[in-house]
């Protein structure tokens, strides 16, 4: 048994055999302090006898207990550690991976489909209705008709009004010059701007001008028409209107989508 000095802290080893069962006091050999101890108790002298190195048995023995029923950490490779998982574990995994794909692939295919619904048939051509009072009207009907647009010329106000409420075109081209005696030009943009919402998305308005110069927003913004062409470029009214059909496809590929409809 060892006690400790309250005084000093000098540490005595004192002979078990000669402990008394009591309590008892020892006189410190340093500073002579009296030091009162307490007899070990039953399972504390057991231990102490039975004490290996610094530790007593019955630790040593609850160590041993928990060592054997600590889990053991497998340091083996994937294919060891899945031998270990439960049985139903791999196939809920692989499971989960097929409904994944299985997902991804649906969502494709409703993309894919989406997009066919929205392009436009290439053999559907475009119909353009020319309303233009200049000598620039046959050069660009014949631009028009060159790059496979379905062209009709108006002679006046009336066939050119009453041929928008029949079936509204997808490109109409006006001058300041129809129609000079009806006022052609006000009454075709009067027409224009009585359209509902959905088909004035569905037309596009080309005003030749021979002042602006062609593509000028601006100008385009203030005559209320998609596209401002000078009348001396009327060859290129075409590609003009390609750039300018691309732009307003790509400003309305998902509202075109959500409704179903095709492209310009």
């Amino acid at each position: 048994m060892i006690v400790t000095c309250p005084n000093c802290t000098t540490r005595l080893q004192l002979d078990n055999a000669k402990i008394p069962a009591r309590a008892f006091s020892v006189r410190c050999p340093k500073c002579e302090q009296i030091i009162n101890a307490q007899p070990l108790a039953p399972q504390n002298q057991k231990d102490a006898l039975g004490a290996v190195g610094d530790l007593p048995a019955s630790t040593r023995a609850q160590h041993e207990t928990s060592a054997s029923h600590a889990p053991i950490i497998n340091g083996g490779t994937a294919a060891e550690s899945s031998l270990d998982a439960p049985p139903g574990a791999s196939a809920s995994a692989e499971g989960e991976v097929a409904r994944l794909l299985s997902a991804l692939l649906r969502r494709g295919a409703g993309e894919t489909a989406d997009a066919q619904v929205a392009r436009r048939p290439v053999w559907e051509r475009r119909r353009a209705l020319l309303c233009v009072g200049s000598a620039q009207g046959d050069a660009a009907a014949r631009s028009l008709a060159e790059n496979n647009f379905e062209v009709y010329l108006a002679t006046d106000t009336p066939q050119a009004v009453e041929r928008m409420r029949e079936d509204v075109p997808d490109v109409l081209v006006l001058d300041a010059e129809f129609d000079t005696r009806e006022q052609g030009a006000i009454s075709l943009s009067r027409e224009i701007n009585s359209l509902r919402m959905p088909e004035r998305r569905r037309l596009v308005f080309v005003h030749l001008s021979t002042t602006a110069r062609t593509g000028d927003a601006h100008a385009a913004f203030l005559l209320n028409a998609n596209l401002v062409v000078n009348s001396s470029d009327v060859k290129e009214l075409p590609r003009a209107l390609e750039k300018n059909l691309r732009d307003l496809n790509d400003l309305y590929r998902n509202f075109n989508k959500a409704l179903n409809v095709a492209e310009l």
